[in-house]
C-alpha cells in the first residue's frame, strides 16, 4: 500500500514539472514576439503593485506633571458676634468763639487790640488802605492805614475818613464785656440792625462801597464788621 502511494506521488510530481516547463517556453516565445523598441514590461511584483501602507509611528505624548493642588487653608474660627455699642451722642460743638479777649476799660483800647489780633484782621495785605472814625464814650478817635503802611491811631477827626461810626454808651459797655470776638460781633451787628433806646450803632459811609471793598473792607473780618456788612 505504501508503495502504491509513493508511485502516485512521483507521477504527480513529474506531471507538474512538465506543466511548469511548458509555461516557461510560452513566456519565452511571447517575449521574442514583442515589437522592437517597446520596452520590456517588467513583471509586477505583488510588493510593488500593492505597496504596503506604512503606519505612522505613534508618538506618545509626554506626561504632563500636574502641580500639587495647594492645601486649603483652614477656615478661621468664627468669633462670636459682638453687638456694637451705640456711642452716646456728643454735645454739639459751640459756635466758634475765638480766643478770649483780655479786659479793657476803654473802647479805644479794645479797638487797638482787635486791629492787632490775627483772627480779626485775617486776610490783611500790604496794599490794603482804610480810614475809620469813631465816636464812643463822648470821645472821637480814628484808625487808619495807608497802602503798605502801618496802623495809625489818633484822637479827633480822621483825615479823609472812609466811614464814620457812632456807638451808644450802653452798647459800648456790652462790647467791653464781650469775652470773644464772635460775641463782640453779635452785639455790634444786633445794635446796628435793631437799634433801641440807649443801644445803637450808626454807620455812615463817606466813600463808595465798591472802592472800599477793593481796599480790604470786603475781605478783612474786622473791617467788614465795622461797616455793618458782616452776617
Amino acid at each position: 500500500m505504501v508503495l502504491i502511494l509513493l508511485q502516485e506521488t512521483v507521477f504527480k510530481m513529474e506531471r507538474l514539472r512538465k506543466l511548469l516547463g511548458r509555461e516557461e517556453e510560452t513566456e519565452e516565445k511571447t517575449a521574442e514576439e514583442a515589437p522592437v523598441g517597446e520596452a520590456a514590461k517588467e513583471p509586477v511584483h505583488e510588493e510593488t503593485a500593492h505597496p504596503e501602507v506604512l503606519e505612522e509611528p505613534v508618538t506618545e505624548e509626554p506626561e504632563v506633571e500636574h502641580e500639587p493642588e495647594p492645601e486649603a487653608e483652614p477656615e478661621p474660627e468664627t468669633q462670636p458676634e459682638v453687638e456694637p455699642v451705640e456711642a452716646e451722642p456728643e454735645e454739639a460743638a459751640p459756635i466758634d468763639r475765638g480766643a478770649t479777649l483780655p479786659y479793657h476799660s476803654e473802647f479805644t483800647e479794645r479797638i487797638k487790640y482787635l486791629f492787632g489780633d490775627p483772627t480779626a484782621v485775617a486776610g490783611l495785605e500790604g496794599p490794603d488802605e482804610f480810614s475809620l472814625e469813631f465816636m464812643a464814650e463822648g470821645e472821637r478817635f480814628y484808625v487808619a492805614k495807608e497802602a503798605n503802611g502801618e496802623f495809625k491811631y489818633g484822637t479827633g477827626s480822621a483825615p479823609d475818613e472812609d466811614v464814620y461810626i457812632r456807638i451808644a454808651n450802653d452798647t459800648v459797655a456790652e462790647l467791653l464785656r464781650a469775652a470773644t470776638f464772635a460775641y463782640f460781633s453779635r452785639i455790634y451787628i444786633r445794635d446796628y440792625r435793631k437799634p433801641d433806646a440807649g443801644k445803637f450803632v450808626k454807620i455812615e459811609l463817606r466813600k463808595d462801597i465798591t472802592s472800599m471793598n477793593r481796599r480790604g473792607y470786603a475781605r478783612i473780618p474786622l473791617l467788614k464788621l465795622l461797616i455793618g456788612q458782616a452776617r
